[in-house]
């Protein structure tokens, strides 16, 4: 296991465990709401809070539909994402406020455009989201910076794992924090799998190895994943549950965060489960298989990303990055797979029939008849 600088921090084998507080969208779109979930996350002394930098038009195509939230409510994806995006203009006002609280400050980008504007920023390392995993073309765009790369696996396959590993290490960086994840909000104890840890540890040494936990149990998830190994814990924090926006209810309140620190930070000395009543453990330890869990179909489905139209695209033109781009499919039908992108913009191909705005880039569209 390399040892990493992530925000400012080193983990590596040997160094505590590196605890980020995502504060992700809990923001609400408020720059007020947003210091006072770093100074939540600087209070229950984690390590990291991080944001996610991202814009609506980049993340869903035009069609995507609904969504419906961990609340249970039904919204238009679209205008929730645009509701909540995190402006640019703040980022180097946040930084400026964690440096001065003396927490790092760390940022999922979503795009490539979100991973220059960063780099641009001065951050000292990247995060990517599960549903960037199979998202080639971003991951290599951001390898390329050279900067640590800290992805999320949660849906995916190891194969599709695998892939995003050498998908960075293609670009010279070796500098990679690998997270088992399952993507459900809430994520019931009995999918968490921890076992996976060990089928990481084992397959990637070189790699910094965390779990990003989504179930609602403050304490049992993470202190299993560190008795296991985990080296990096990420949690969704909000400053209030019943806050309206979408990822606050399934987020822990600033008194739960504190009790996730108090409980890794005591696991990883006594280096034993045995001060913690966990009747659930061996549910939470699961199985060492990394595939996609019953409980992350729909999510899949929702939101890894494919090929999508962003114009009209005439019979007989040229498919390339002015009207092709690799979005979250929602409620629409799956386009290609991102990692063909390369192939079909290198092959000048071409639509062999008119494809709407907002449609999927299909197989059928491209290959002769």
């Amino acid at each position: 296991m390399k040892e990493l600088t992530i925000s400012g921090k080193t983990v590596s084998k040997d160094s505590p465990v590196l605890i980020i507080a995502e504060a992700g969208i809990n923001h609400d779109g408020s720059y007020e709401q947003a210091l006072k979930l770093i100074d939540a996350a600087v209070d229950a002394k984690a390590d990291i809070v991080k944001f996610q930098l991202f814009r609506s038009e980049k993340m869903y195509n035009v069609k995507a539909g609904n969504f419906v939230t961990a609340k249970g409510e039904t919204t238009d994806i679209n205008k929730l994402l645009k509701s909540v995006e995190l402006p640019t203009e703040w980022i180097p006002e946040l930084m400026e406020y964690c440096d001065q609280k003396g927490i790092g400050f760390l940022c999922t980008t979503c795009d490539e455009e979100s991973s220059d504007s960063l780099e641009k920023l001065g951050v000292d390392s990247y995060k990517l989201a599960s549903y960037g995993i199979t998202h080639i073309p971003l991951l290599k765009h951001t390898a390329k910076k050279q900067l640590p790369i800290v992805f999320s696996s949660g849906a995916a396959t190891l194969s599709e794992v695998d892939d995003a590993v050498r998908a960075i290490a293609d670009q010279g960086n070796t500098k990679i924090a690998l997270l088992h994840c399952v993507a459900k909000y809430p994520a019931p104890l009995s999918s968490c799998n921890m076992n996976i840890l060990d089928t990481f540890l084992s397959a990637y040494p070189d790699a910094v190895i965390g779990y990003s936990d989504h179930t609602e149990d403050p304490v049992k998830a993470p202190v299993v994943a560190v008795y296991k190994g985990a080296k990096i814990i990420e949690k969704h924090f909000t400053i209030d549950k019943n806050l309206p926006g979408a990822d606050h209810s399934f987020a822990l309140n600033p008194e739960q965060l504190k009790m996730m620190v108090d409980a890794i930070r005591q696991v990883e000395k006594e280096k034993s489960l045995d001060s913690f009543d966990i009747p659930e453990l061996s549910e939470i330890l699961g199985s060492s298989e990394k595939r996609v869990a019953d409980v992350e179909e729909h999510l899949r489905e929702y939101a890894f990303r494919a090929l999508y139209a962003t114009k009209n695209i005439s019979k007989g033109e040229a498919i390339d990055k002015s009207n092709m781009a690799v979005l979250r499919p929602g409620e629409n039908v799956r386009g290609i797979a991102p990692k063909y992108m390369e192939l079909l913009i290198e092959n000048e191909v071409k639509a062999n029939r008119d494809i709407e705005e907002g449609a999927p880039i299909l197989w059928k569209d491209v290959l002769n008849q």
